[in-house]
């Protein structure tokens, strides 16, 4: 808030700077009728100081510096005396002048010196001259003032804004043909040196930058130094003879630039139309190169006579106004197309929109008329108070009561003005339009908000609707990339769904590919025919304006917008707003993408999830839900897959007779596919005991050969089968290839360790024809017991990947070989989680205990 409030405090003093400027000029336009017999009117300032000097006057001796002090006898204390002796002189009658000058030795010298006043030519030259003379002087400078001020109000932020600001107040002080000194002299200084400056700089940065600028940018200071003193000189003589300090001690200085001004000033001038003229053929945006076409035919045309004329002049070494230098004809000519260069500028920038000076978007005309008039009634009432003081501060001199209360009156009718003027504004708006839209707000702020908008559907309904309201445009299509093709996907004021899709490869998405917005003249039929069936996409789309949302390296979607209610072009501004709504409109398209993405793989991840949640309670159903009581035995086992489910398996069952059969394996992997063949090994398993009885070397030699046909090469199973018959206490096992199931028994003091080797390879990975396995056979004794593990349990790992191993797991076994199978099972998991410290589990863990009593 702060920012709005202050950024015009500058424009502010510029604008009263300038109106005090403009108020004291145009004051002397009544002295400018009185002196019209006369081709020159006023030759010197209030205070008596000679500005000008025509060929006659410097052939009569008179010098620029001389100061009048009388006219025909009478002290020469303001205007008006010579405005008075003019009016009664007489064709041919010589005004006679005392003045003085500086001397040789810096001491006064007084002369007389005789002019004798040329009088305007009969018939339709005469008012052709003095028409001319008022449009040049007073037209002309005002306009340029007014416009440039009104551009800084509009754009204060824009430093084109007020490089074209200087270039028009340089223009306009070429006008202020001075008979008045003061505030009108300082004007005329200062931005008249900086005038070329100022032309230099507009044409190497508007509407951007210059390209070789860009390349070789110490190539302007070359021009920039030099003529930055000149303006700085000429701003330090302002304020010396203001203060009225000697300039001596910088003269000399200047005297060394004094030579090279003139070719500096004509060169940065002519690079003025050199670089926008090179702008206008390169430039990649058609609506610039249009606009920069117009703006230089239109200076150029404007300027070129009195170009000729001032090089004229410097060629033959005349002296004088252009109607001393050149034909009559001619030099009304060439300042009546002076007043070609403001108009130009304003059109090209204020209809073509070129630098965006309209702040608020309303839909047609009427608004800124409505609008606009206010402010012009307002400153032309002000400009009334400012000549009433004026006016009566001259009228008025020996009254100082009245003076002062006609200034307070003045002074408290301006906040009255504006204070009358803001709500009148207000009503024009509320009572022939809708709420007043700032377009760059509401645009700025859509380019914010869609950042987290994760839905396409909302986000391109939110899109589409604010650029329609921000910018009024009647028709706003949004397509999007589906496959080969860009399809509409949101639209706003179409009356129904057209049918307008563009193929990825059509000539308008490659020139979109380019990154450019694409502006669509109708008119423009040789570029619309290279677009070929594309053509009738954008007839059905009513487009004149196409903005790529991008993504990554390709082109997501389009934003189509048409035509605005306005009727007005879309401007640079315009296209860099919605730019950037494109920009962050991308990134959000590719955000929902991938939250969608993301929402996909959840619910997938779910499925999975509930799936493996399915697989694992089908896996748990398969281990033994109730363990068949056997005389002489007390056992269990438990499970824990590293994953959901796992392929380690364990197994209990009863056979014919009172036998119990045990088994232990751990096929190769881990997940869905290892629990599957685990499944299949069990089945397996429980088939073949039917048929084999007590031969077990038969029995895994078919299981191998069934889990060898029925699984893949890279699948196989460590596997330990055993059978306890209660009546012998005999226990025949085949191990295929698992690791060997230890049995603890007890011999005196120590505890005697044995291995269950007996049997052959793994399940599953060799042919049956080349399998061979052997059956192991003993006798268990009270107290006896059998610890069978996966390698789960033994290659347990912790934080620094350190195996708990078998010997770490062989010494927690024999510790604890007194509990119960269960109390072990449970110390020993306990163990290997203690072991682990917080590690991940990495293999399944399996372990059964089998106990003779």
């Amino acid at each position: 808030m702060k920012q709005t409030r202050y950024r015009y405090i500058v424009p502010g003093l510029v604008l009263l700077f300038s109106a005090w400027v403009l108020i004291v000029h145009f004051s002397t336009l009544p002295r400018r009728f009185e002196t019209s017999n006369y081709t020159h009117s006023l030759p010197f300032t209030l205070d008596g100081k000679v500005t000008f000097v025509g060929p006659m006057a410097y052939d009569a001796g008179l010098r620029v510096d001389d100061r009048v002090t009388s006219l025909n006898g009478r002290a020469a204390v303001d205007e008006s005396v010579f405005i008075e002796e003019l009016s009664k002189s007489r064709r041919g009658d010589p005004l006679l002048l005392t003045i003085e000058r500086s001397s040789a030795d810096g001491g006064i010298e007084t002369a007389s010196v005789a002019i004798e006043p040329v009088p305007m030519p009969e018939g339709i030259s005469r008012y052709l001259r003095f028409g001319a003379g008022l449009m040049f002087s007073y037209a002309m400078p005002g306009f340029c003032i007014l416009l440039g001020l009104w551009v800084v109000f509009v754009r204060p932020h824009d430093y084109l804004a007020w490089l074209l600001m200087l270039l028009l107040f340089g223009l306009a002080s070429i006008g202020l043909e001075g008979y008045t000194g003061g505030v009108v002299q300082v004007f005329r200084s200062v931005f008249g040196s900086s005038w070329s400056l100022s032309m230099l700089l507009f044409g190497i940065y508007f509407p951007e930058q210059l390209k070789f600028d860009r390349k070789f940018p110490w190539v302007k200071w070359l021009f920039i130094i030099p003529l930055g003193f000149q303006v700085a000189f000429s701003v330090l003589s302002q304020i010396f003879g203001q203060l009225g300090l000697s300039m001596d001690s910088i003269n000399p200085i200047y005297a060394y630039y004094a030579p090279i001004s003139t070719p500096i000033n004509i060169i940065a001038v002519s690079l003025f139309f050199t670089c926008l003229g090179w702008k206008s053929g390169t430039s990649e945006n058609p609506d610039a190169r249009r606009r920069l076409r117009l703006m230089v035919v239109g200076t150029m045309v404007a300027m070129a006579p009195s170009f000729a004329i001032i090089v004229y002049s410097i060629v033959t070494k005349a002296r004088g106004s252009f109607f001393d230098v050149a034909p009559s004809w001619f030099a009304v000519l060439a300042l009546f197309s002076m007043l070609l260069f403001p108009i130009t500028m304003a059109y090209v920038i204020v209809v073509h929109r070129a630098m965006d000076v309209s702040v608020v978007i309303r839909q047609g005309v009427q608004y800124g008329l409505a609008r606009s008039g206010v402010r012009v009634v307002q400153l032309l009432i002000l400009l009334g108070i400012g000549l009433a003081v004026r006016w009566t501060i001259t009228n008025y001199g020996s009254d100082s009561t009245t003076q002062i209360a006609f200034i307070v009156g003045g002074v408290a009718l301006v906040p009255l003005i504006d204070f009358i003027a803001k709500p009148l504004r207000v009503w024009i708006d509320k009572r022939f339009f809708r709420e007043a839209y700032n377009s760059e707000k509401l645009l700025s702020e859509l380019s914010d908000d869609v950042r987290s908008i994760v839905e396409t559907g909302p986000l391109l309904e939110t899109v589409a609707t604010r650029i329609s309201d921000s910018l009024h445009v009647s028709r706003i299509a949004l397509m999007l990339k589906v496959g080969g093709k860009f399809v509409p996907a949101a639209m706003t004021g179409y009356e129904y769904q057209p049918q307008a899709d563009l193929d990825s490869a059509s000539p308008i998405i490659d020139e979109l590919r380019k990154g450019e917005p694409l502006v669509i003249y109708k008119e423009d039929e040789e570029r619309l025919a290279a677009f070929g069936p594309d053509q009738a996409v954008l007839g059905v789309l009513n487009s004149q304006l196409l903005i790529p949302i991008a993504s990554k390296n390709d082109i997501v979607g389009v934003i189509s917008l048409g035509p605005k209610l306005s009727e007005q072009p879309y401007t640079p501004n315009d296209i860099r707003l919605l730019r950037s709504v494109a920009l962050q409109a991308g990134l959000a398209l590719e955000n929902s993408r991938l939250t969608e993405a993301v929402a996909r793989e959840a619910a997938q991840k779910e499925r999975i999830n509930r799936e493996i949640e399915i697989a694992r309670e089908v896996q748990e159903r398969l281990f033994p839900q109730d363990l068949p009581k056997i005389d002489g035995l007390d056992y269990c086992g438990s499970c824990r897959p590293a994953a959901g489910v796992g392929g380690d398996y364990y197994d209990f069952f009863e056979l014919e007779n009172g036998k119990l059969g045990i088994a232990i394996g751990d096929v190769s992997g881990k997940g869905i596919g290892a629990s599957l063949m685990m499944a299949s090994l069990q089945a397996s398993l429980r088939g073949q005991t039917l048929h084999h009885g007590d031969d077990l070397s038969a029995l895994m030699s078919h299981v191998n050969q069934l889990v060898y046909e029925t699984s893949t090469t890279n699948r196989y199973a460590t596997f330990f089968y055993a059978q306890y018959d209660p009546s012998t206490r005999r226990l025949i096992y085949v191990n295929a290839g698992h690791n060997a199931p230890y049995l603890l028994r007890e011999g005196g003091k120590a505890c005697e360790i044995l291995t269950l080797n007996e049997g052959g390879p793994v399940v599953g990975m060799l042919p049956p024809m080349i399998v061979e396995y052997e059956q192991g056979e003993i006798t268990l004794e009270p107290g006896d017991v059998i610890v069978g593990t996966t390698d789960g349990i033994t290659e347990a790992m912790d934080p620094n990947e350190n195996e708990w191993g078998d010997e770490a797991v062989l010494a927690e076994l024999k510790s604890i070989r007194h509990k119960s199978p269960q109390e072990m099972i449970e110390h020993v998991m306990a163990g290997a989680d203690r072991f682990a410290n917080g590690a991940k589990q990495h293999d399944d863990m399996t372990i059964i205990v089998v106990k003779a009593i």
